[in-house]
């Protein structure tokens, strides 16, 4: 491989019908899902400066605000919360293969949505696609990866801001490269935006090294209401708005509570539920070691509101925190067993 070629693996067809849909397109919309972690806020902010640079009018939304540690992030300003202009040729969906996972932006603009022309790009396997031209590849790491074989297949132009947007996406959902989700085309992929000027200690410092004595805090309560199962094969804790409010916390502050539970010897499954801010709402965020199956399992018990990777993936649950907590760990345990 020399330094300005990546071994593509997406489909040829599909990467053409979707340059069709963005050749022609003059005002973009780009839309990450509700929650918004590293990958999708890259990942949308990543092609912005890609669609920029070719004279694209690129408007980057998410119903809800980014976390401020990806504050590093170049455009991130341009994140918007609400649509106030519908008039776009197109829209390019990232990061989840279901309109439901783009929360109010979604809900509050249906109409629109539903009769727009869609461009969507994601990873997971349990993507439904939902657009007019589906581009769904469970292999990439990230969709921050995809995003990068895409660039490589369609030649579109990778400058400083894109690509370290783009590290950050993969760097967030490897963790680093540590996740068995990291393979050598990640890799490939990571150092293609290392030569475009990327560096990783920009994105691991506000990430994995720095946090408020809040978030510590928080993590530290998590953690003293931890239970476990199954020979401590299985860990599971959970929090509500008083667990924010005994630490000071946000609810931003409860990134990755769930790998770090899976860190813990000899467990297999860990589990974290959280509920605050939706009353009778209960999310789970659920990480696994083989055999068991993450997205197999969030989807079949949510009955379709969850899914992800086969190690790492999430659901919701309309139950309070108690009923849901119970329903899952029982369910679980099963599973274990």
């Amino acid at each position: 491989m020399n330094d300005n070629a990546l071994d593509t693996r997406l489909d040829a067809g599909l990467v053409q019908a979707a340059l069709a849909l963005i050749e022609p397109a003059q005002r973009i919309l780009l839309i990450a899902h509700e929650r918004p972690d590293g990958d999708c806020i890259g990942s949308a902010l990543g092609l912005m400066h890609m669609l920029d640079a070719l004279g694209k009018t690129c408007v980057p939304a998410c119903a809800d605000r980014p976390p401020r540690n990806l504050s590093f992030l170049p455009g991130i300003e341009r994140v918007q919360q609400t649509l106030e202009n519908a008039a776009f040729d197109l829209v390019i969906a990232l990061d989840a293969g279901e309109f439901r996972r783009f929360g109010k932006l979604y809900e509050e603009n249906s109409r629109f949505f539903d009769s727009a022309t869609v461009l969507n790009l994601d990873h997971h396997i349990t993507s439904e696609g939902c657009g007019q031209v589906n581009i769904i590849d469970p292999t990439s790491s990230a969709t921050a990866e995809l995003l990068v074989l895409f660039q490589q297949q369609a030649h579109l132009p990778l400058n400083y801001n894109a690509a370290l947007c783009l590290l950050t996406g993969i760097i967030t959902d490897t963790s680093s490269f540590q996740f068995t989700n990291t393979t050598p085309r990640t890799l490939e992929a990571a150092a293609l935006l290392l030569r475009a000027g990327a560096i990783p200690e920009t994105i691991v410092q506000p990430i994995f090294r720095a946090r408020p004595l809040a978030q510590a805090r928080f993590q530290s309560l998590v953690f003293a209401s931890a239970q476990t199962a199954c020979d401590g094969r299985l860990i599971w804790s959970a929090a509500d708005e008083h667990t924010l409010a005994a630490a000071g916390a946000a609810p931003e502050m409860d990134d990755n509570i769930s790998g770090l539970l899976r860190d813990i010897d000899g467990v297999q499954v860990a589990a974290f539920f959280k509920s605050y801010g939706e009353p009778g709402v209960t999310r789970l965020s659920l990480r696994c070691a083989a055999p068991y199956n993450a997205g197999e399992i969030c989807q079949r018990l949510s009955h379709g509101f969850g899914g992800g990777h086969s190690r790492a993936a999430g659901a919701t649950f309309h139950m309070p925190l108690a009923q849901a907590t119970a329903f899952v760990v029982e369910e679980l345990k099963k599973e274990i067993q």
